[in-house]
């Protein structure tokens, strides 16, 4: 009896093993994400491992693999290297759902030949909010030469946050990593299970980072946060000598009829253009060019296995991003 039970005992921890290695084996390929540690430089508030392969197939199909500094460009970085344009935002510019030469800051290397190099921090959760905290760091890292890019898919920040950028009270995103953490990272099925069941389960349900339900309604104190945040990104830009473009990148909804609208303040979208205009910060509005690509009939969110318009911006997103980005540049440098 007692032979038997462990026989069986041993027949059942043998399979759940070879089904937990041939699990690990297919997300290797299916949902394979680097670990991430804090940076040390302070230009985002962590990075990726380096020279580390990747793959999503939960929100479009990509791979490729981290760059020397860790992260995704498809050149190495070494330090005190010319750039001439630096590309911060949160996971729609980090791209790890297209392909690495399909992603905004590809494409725009891409459009310039090699005249100019743009340099991509884009980084998961970095909101602008936490683009304008990190700014002065990122620009002393990398001492870009002419422009600063960021890109936000939302408008709407509660003003006590605003203000804690400024005053520099805002919370940190934590990098839980070292010894037994690290090594369960690095095991792809267990990652995906805790990414999909207990830490961002969000971004499977179509949330992306950097889309937000609508917030409180306009008010003097968003006013005075906003026109806080603005100084702080006009004045650190300024003090490095570059020129700060901030891109709204709206989500795009769905009415009844099949029209697509944004749900964006119209308030708030006044006062930001208004109070980048008088601080000297370019602000590019995506919105007509969303909406004119699905009026024909091109999205430029989701992808074949998410629902349309769902989650993060797919190669056609890409694309008028970068088009967008270098027309406006273009068009302010003559």
């Amino acid at each position: 009896m007692i032979r038997r039970f462990f026989k069986w005992t041993g027949k059942a921890v043998g399979a759940g093993l070879l089904a937990l290695a041939l699990l690990n084996l297919f997300c290797v390929f299916y949902y394979n994400v680097p670990v991430h540690y804090t940076n040390p430089d302070g230009a985002t508030e962590y990075k990726w491992e380096a020279r580390r392969f990747y793959s999503r197939g939960t929100e479009g199909f990509a791979l490729g693999r981290t760059n020397s500094d860790g992260f995704n460009n498809l050149r190495d970085y070494t330090p005190g290297e010319a750039v001439d344009l630096l590309l911060m935002g949160s996971s729609h510019m980090e791209a790890f759902n297209v392909a690495q030469d399909e992603n905004a800051a590809a494409l725009l290397n891409e459009r310039y030949g090699g005249e100019r190099y743009v340099y991509n921090l884009g980084t998961a959760g970095h909101t602008l909010l936490y683009c304008v905290k990190h700014l002065d760091r990122a620009l002393a890292a990398y001492a870009p030469s002419g422009w600063v890019v960021l890109e936000t898919m939302s408008l709407d920040f509660a003003p006590e946050d605003m203000d804690a950028v400024v005053d520099g009270s805002y919370p940190d995103i934590p990098s839980r990593s070292g010894g037994l953490l690290t090594m369960l990272q690095k095991i792809p099925v267990l990652r995906l299970f805790y990414t999909k069941y207990i830490k961002f389960g969000e971004l499977f349900s179509g949330m992306a980072d950097g889309q937000y339900e609508e917030g409180a309604a306009f008010s003097g104190d968003y006013a005075a946060a906003l026109e806080g945040l603005l100084d702080k990104l006009a004045r650190e830009s300024e003090a490095h000598g570059v020129r700060a473009l901030v891109v709204f990148s709206p989500p795009l909804l769905v009415a009844p009829d099949g029209s697509a609208y944004t749900g964006t303040d119209p308030e708030k979208l006044a006062l930001f253009t208004r109070l980048c205009e008088e601080k000297g910060i370019e602000f590019l509005d995506l919105t007509e060019t969303y909406l004119d690509a699905y009026e024909q009939h091109v999205l430029p969110f989701g992808f074949s296995n998410t629902a349309p318009l769902a989650g993060h911006l797919n190669r056609d997103g890409h694309r008028l991003f970068a088009d967008a980005v270098a027309a406006r540049i273009a068009e302010r440098e003559g």
